[in-house]
């Protein structure tokens, strides 16, 4: 009697606990108060712990401030040196924000839609922010009113109370034990020795002890085995097998996976997710073809940088003389059709990506190569090279997330030639029909091009020498590894072409009209030289490999005309 009171006093405690007693199913934690203000407030990683989630935070501030998610390292990299709170964790006991003050710089930039944040949230006042990482690896947020007044540090985080209680399951157990103990000792003294119970009593009194036990288990959440099949014919695998819904064969499946042991994360990830490269081009192409429509250089600066912008902002000077010459390639980023993005691991900044898009996915239309430069943490992605592929050439399939690619320098090692001197080759076979290091390359129609107008232009110089020189500009050349172990070389070429004549041959006219305009006459009787931009784009095969450099865009652009004694 003693171990059934016992029994039930158990039970009622323990499912109290579990029902009317059961405390809150969420708690609270706030921030203690600062007596310094910052124009940042950074949130780390460690807030958003998987213990916890979900995680949910409510954030007010006075007026309008943004929240923006960004991978850890690239968002201390953009606070930088900036006073800021740092929010560093959430203590469980207390309820409690870990938080401290981190002394710096009075200002920063506005964070609000900066390339290297994932996502960037605006609100008035309050913000609720559910925070889901779009990605495996650390992430944390950063709030921010602008950068010059002070950021929200009015900040609570809700989350599952699932530590309550703790002793709510185990009492339930117990109590139910006990109750089974002291009904089965009740039954066992109010039967008479030598004489059988009737056996419907007798079942009756068994099935009753049961329910009881089977009823305080399922109310603590223990699960029971069903009763055996009837069918004593059929093994328990083959009724298992039967009885298997699709979903419960799916929800088997999907525990077997989870059972097993987990692949260990990537230390190293992509410096931009597939979503914001899309943003990143889309921005591009609206900010360059701003300025193309307006041929404004100042309107370049945002988006454009290196030889693109140098050679952009020539031919703005040139259409704005009103010399007819052909406009910018007008830039199409809509569909992004591979994407060269180096991981983390090697990425310092600058930062640099190779991509090829299209204004479609249509086989037939003729996709651009671009090459996009971003400086630091706070400043965006700068076009330095954007041209159509040349005819025939390829560039290697690459997704976004590709952990093999890697940032290389111009020195890169493991390649046939180290990226600076293969420019110096490519430059020397432009300037040489007969260069040593022509069996290097892959057969070019744009090679073969340059060749012939040098040949038609030396041909047509009036008994005039020309002379042809390239030298490379180093400062503008980017390297970006291929999963094949080669190398995606972006550089800029710089070609001079310089026009000698003696005293008694005739004066040198000029071929067209642009060259007159540039030139500011029709002819010359002195020496004239002409400097071209060549933008290019090669693919440079790994050390060892049998392949040639192939490549993949360039452009020759005239930049002026002048006359030299």
């Amino acid at each position: 009697m003693i171990a059934m009171l016992l029994g039930a006093a158990a039970l009622i405690v323990g499912i109290g606990q579990k029902t009317f007693w059961a405390p809150p199913e969420t708690v609270t934690a706030t921030m203690p108060q600062f007596d310094g203000k910052a124009p940042l407030t950074l949130i780390e990683s460690s807030v958003n712990s998987e213990k916890l989630a979900p995680v949910e935070l409510v954030i007010s501030g006075e007026g309008e401030f943004t929240a923006s998610l960004g991978r850890s390292y690239d968002v201390e990299a953009w606070v930088g040196k900036t006073a800021h709170a740092a929010v560093t964790g959430i203590d469980t006991e207390n309820h409690q924000m870990q938080a401290n003050f981190v002394e710096g710089d009075a200002t920063a930039p506005d964070p609000k839609n900066a390339d290297i944040f994932f996502d960037s949230q605006t609100a008035q006042g309050t913000m609720t922010y559910r925070w889901t990482a779009p990605d495996t690896g650390d992430w944390s947020l950063l709030l921010a009113a602008g950068g010059k007044d002070a950021a929200p540090v009015d900040i609570s985080v809700t989350y599952a109370n699932d530590e309550a209680m703790p002793f709510a399951l185990p009492l339930i157990i117990a109590g139910a034990l006990l109750l089974v103990f002291g009904l089965a000792l009740l039954v066992m003294r109010t039967a008479k020795p030598g004489a059988a119970a009737p056996a419907k009593a007798k079942s009756t009194t068994q099935n009753s002890v049961a329910a009881v036990a089977v009823v305080a288990l399922a109310v603590s959440g223990v699960a029971l085995p069903m009763a055996p099949s009837e069918d004593a014919s059929q093994s328990p695998a083959q009724n298992a097998t039967e009885s298997a819904s699709p979903s419960a064969t799916e929800q088997a499946s999907e525990s077997a996976e989870a059972s097993a042991p987990a692949e260990s994360e990537p230390t190293a990830f992509p410096v931009v997710t597939e979503e914001q490269l899309t943003r990143i081009l889309g921005d591009v192409q609206k900010q360059i073809g701003n300025a193309d429509e307006k041929r404004d250089k100042k309107l370049l600066e945002s988006r454009a940088a290196g030889a693109f912008k140098y050679i952009r902002s020539s031919r703005y000077d040139i259409l704005n003389d009103d010399i007819k010459v052909a406009k910018p390639l007008t830039l199409n980023t809509s569909v992004i059709r591979s994407a060269a993005v180096p991981n983390t691991s090697d990425a310092s900044f600058p930062r640099v990506i190779t991509v090829v898009t299209a204004k479609d996915s249509d086989a037939e239309t003729l996709p651009q190569a671009l090459t996009l430069v971003q400086a630091t943490a706070r400043d965006n992605y700068q076009v330095i090279f954007a041209e159509q592929m040349l005819p025939g050439a390829s560039f290697p399939g690459i997704a976004v997330g590709d952990p093999s690619i890697k940032q290389l320098d111009a020195n890169a090692k493991g390649l046939q030639q180290t990226p600076k001197d293969a420019l110096k080759s490519l430059a020397d076979v432009l300037t040489n029909e007969k260069s040593k290091n022509k069996d290097k390359f892959a057969e070019s129609e744009f090679i073969k091009a340059i060749h012939a107008g040098q040949k038609t232009e030396s041909q047509n110089a009036n008994e005039a020498k020309v002379k042809y020189a390239r030298t490379v500009t180093e400062g503008d050349t980017r390297v970006v590894s291929t999963p094949d172990g080669g190398a995606i070389v972006t550089g800029k070429l710089n070609q001079r072409a310089v026009f000698e004549r003696t005293e008694d041959s005739d004066p040198l006219e000029g071929t067209d009209e642009l060259t007159k305009k540039l030139l500011g006459k029709a002819s010359s009787t002195g020496d004239v030289e002409i400097n071209y931009a060549e933008p290019v784009m090669f693919y440079l095969p790994a050390e060892g490999s049998e392949d040639k450099i192939q490549l993949i865009a360039a452009e020759v652009v005239l930049l002026n005309v002048k006359e030299v004694k």
